[in-house]
């Protein structure tokens, strides 16, 4: 008999030697054991060109393994640059026994083992072109699946998603403490079920974890929600568990909860260090999804990790925790499949030789337009969608369409010039990043206009969301060096047409008269000697779009556009760094303290509040006369600092330490909590957050300077004075640099005064 259900997830059991598929019927979700699939692994070896080995003695041998199940020989591509199909051998095993056999293959005479590091559920996911949270049909007897199909297409846009039992679980220690720490008792637990809330407590921690467990036994959730799941939370539980004697399980097939304890990594990524931890907890059966730590999942829903799932072919929680570039490499990993293009364990692209003059030419980046410090009226933005991306697709730009031939053997016909540099692009076949990126685009922009049609906005928000995440990286993910199907040469030829794009784009530009006060990236900032005219900015997007063969649109006009000074250089603009008003009233705002992470919250507030007050200013020189309303918005703040009445929660400013706690040489704040930290005992490493708070700036011993957040108690206080610096230098980064002395008021008490040298 066929039924058909949700898949939710999938899991290998190594019981059976099997896989076991989470399906939800009818609003239960349960898990079927499934035999009919098998992993592999793909080697090239010396043993394949040896005139001593048979093809049947190799795999006779290769079949002597107790964990193959078969083993055959086979072509494929064994490189993405192969013209032609290679010899490999293909070993098949089961599930359980994937890593095992991948192990024992890499001892083989000059082998190297391919598709060694896509897991049997990943594999199971692209074979058969199924992933989690899409409808399937399949037969079962007696617990067992004996067919299964997939009904949703991976490129359907407009697709339904299953109806979801979530919960989300915050735990409460008994502490007086801002932050508790694992000796403290639970307090409480609060699970969020639908629009309600459950409370378990009980003065006796041993009844309420009972209590919990049931709980959630009784919910049978699909979906449980934390935040730092991960890292924390579930340690604690573990621990208060264990010390009461009680044994918590959340896994759907009665697995015992534990934090599998992984080595933690510190690496740099876009410009700054970022630390992973090495805790994770994944259940079986259910889905565990900790906010920390997940790039997709938002408050408001899952959808951005079930649009990640259709893109990765990959377990929910694995998307839930992958980087951006984690999902890039497992798309091109389908294609890859797609395209009998074998996946290796280490990038084979290495970087072509150059002189000198050549990396001049090649290493220029994008183009931007430096602006200068003003403020603007009337400003219209455009945005290309998705510009690198775009680029990486219509121009066929991969690793293996980087073409340096002085002759080219098709006498040029599918040959496309890089503006600036030595080689070119060829488009006889296509690449398979350009491949890979062609899908994501077309349903990032798909998305958009559902969005615009208002069709379930909120959904299709979040899903873009998600794609919008993997565009982003995809260009920085071309030059990684670990990336298996990077190249530099590729990296480069992207920025080089984005140069001419920005240069063609300001042409057009200035032949509508049109000036570009700025330009960064893929986005402009223009202005008239006229009033701007909304239709005249949308014939200029359209012809952006029709000549350069990549969509501009307007996101908006501003009646006013603020673009500060730097503080180093105040005749010098930062380039990431403005806001401004619309024309309908709302207020753009980035890079300034509002938008930085590492900003307290009540200095967040506090430069809000004066951005709302200019926000009253219709024109420049309304928000000139708005300048003393803002500052004394400002010193409203400083004031109540000065009386105390400031919560230390609101003050707590983040760092991330860019190096060892013991690399520190200097005492910078982040220096000295983290010193404070190790010496509490707690195990800090590169790329982590620390939090604090301003106690006593101008101590000479550096330790009483700041503290820790986990170490605070009821004797430590803020400095109102080091926090009144922070208001002010967010009201003066409001303001560019030659209207900040003319139009703020004087400080209270402050005078001019004559100085007089003395010979």
């Amino acid at each position: 008999m066929k039924r058909v259900g949700w898949l939710l997830d999938a899991s290998v059991d190594h019981k059976r030697q099997a896989l076991t598929l989470w399906i939800k019927v009818e609003g239960k979700t349960r898990g079927y054991v499934y035999h009919g699939f098998s992993s592999s692994v793909f080697v090239r070896t010396d043993l394949l060109d040896s005139h001593n080995w048979t093809d049947s003695n190799l795999l006779g041998v290769v079949r002597e393994h107790d964990g193959v199940l078969a083993a055959t020989i086979t072509e494929k591509f064994v490189s993405v640059y192969d013209a032609e199909k290679k010899r490999v051998l293909q070993i098949f095993t089961t599930p359980d026994m994937h890593w095992e056999v991948t192990r024992d293959l890499e001892k083989l005479p000059g082998a190297t083992v391919f598709h060694a590091d896509i897991d049997p559920v990943q594999q199971f996911f692209i074979m058969q072109e199924i992933f989690p949270f899409g409808r399937v049909e399949f037969e079962e007897k007696n617990g067992c699946i004996t067919t299964i199909t997939c009904l949703d297409s991976r490129e359907d846009v407009e697709y339904e998603i299953p109806e979801l039992d979530e919960i989300r679980i915050e735990v409460f220690a008994d502490t007086d403490r801002i932050v508790p720490d694992v000796e403290d008792p639970i307090h409480h637990i609060e699970i969020h079920h639908r629009d309600g809330v459950i409370r378990v407590e009980d003065v006796d921690e041993q009844r309420l974890l009972t209590a919990f467990q049931e709980t959630i036994g009784e919910l049978d959730p699909d979906v449980v929600v934390t935040r730092g799941g991960d890292d924390t939370l579930f340690r604690y539980l573990t621990l208060r568990a264990n010390l009461n004697g009680v044994q918590l399980t959340l896994s759907r097939d009665g697995t015992p909860l534990r934090v599998v304890q992984k080595k933690s990594q510190s690496f740099w990524q876009y410009n700054q260090i970022v630390y992973r931890p090495g805790n994770q907890v994944m259940f079986t059966g259910r889905i565990h999804i900790d906010r920390g730590e997940s790039l997709y999942y938002s408050p408001s829903g899952i959808e951005g990790i079930i649009e990640g799932c259709r893109l990765a072919f990959a377990q929910p929680q694995r998307v839930a925790r992958m980087s951006i570039g984690s999902v890039n490499a497992a798309v091109q990993y389908y294609n890859a499949f797609k395209m009998d293009i074998l996946i290796p364990p280490i990038k084979r692209n290495p970087e072509f030789l150059k002189s000198i003059s050549d990396l001049r030419d090649i290493d220029r980046g994008g183009l931007i337009l430096q602006p200068k410090p003003d403020i603007y009226e009337d400003i219209a933005e455009c945005d290309f969608s998705s510009m690198y991306p775009t680029l990486m697709v219509t121009r066929n730009i991969s690793p293996e369409t980087i073409c340096t031939r002085d002759q080219c053997p098709y006498d040029y016909d599918y040959c496309t010039d890089v503006p600036g540099l030595s080689f070119k692009l060829c488009t006889k076949r296509r690449g398979i990043v350009a491949e890979s990126l062609d899908l994501v685009v077309r349903k990032r922009n798909e998305f958009k206009r559902l969005i615009e049609e208002g069709k379930d906005a909120r959904k299709y928000e979040l899903m873009q969301n998600t794609l919008k995440g993997v565009l982003v990286s995809c260009f920085g993910y071309l030059g990684f060096k670990n990336a298996r199907f990077g190249r530099v040469e590729a990296h480069t030829a992207v920025t080089a047409l984005a140069r001419e794009v920005m240069l063609r784009t300001q042409d057009i530009g200035e032949s509508m008269g049109l000036e570009l006060i700025h330009g960064i990236v893929d986005s402009v900032w223009l202005r008239s000697e006229d009033k701007i005219d909304h239709r005249h900015v949308e014939e200029f997007c359209r012809q952006v779009t029709d000549d350069l063969d990549i969509k501009m649109s307007l996101k908006g006009v501003y009646k006013w556009l603020v673009i500060p000074s730097s503080r180093m250089h105040p005749s010098i603009a930062p380039l990431n760094r403005y806001y401004g008003v619309y024309r309908n009233g709302g207020i753009k705002t980035r890079g300034i303290e509002t938008r930085r992470r590492d900003t307290c919250l009540y200095v967040g507030d506090c430069q809000t509040a004066m951005i709302k007050t200019l926000a009253r200013g219709r024109d420049k020189s309304g928000f000139l006369e708005r300048i003393p309303d803002a500052y004394a918005v400002c010193q409203s703040y400083i004031d109540r600092l000065h009386e105390g009445d400031v919560d230390l929660r609101d003050l707590i400013l983040h760092s991330r330490l860019t190096r060892e706690p013991a690399e520190y040489r200097a005492t910078s704040r982040a220096a000295i909590v983290a010193q404070q930290l190790v010496k509490a005992g707690k195990d800090l490493h590169a790329g982590q957050k620390v939090r604090y708070v301003l106690s006593s700036v101008d101590s000479p011993s550096p330790v009483r300077r700041v503290k820790a957040v986990e170490l605070i108690d009821e004797t430590v206080r803020y400095d109102p004075e080091a926090y009144a610096v922070l208001c002010e230098r967010a009201f003066e980064n409001l303001i560019p640099a030659q209207y900040l002395d003319k139009h703020r008021p004087s400080k209270p008490g402050e005078e001019t005064q004559t100085l007089i040298r003395w010979t």
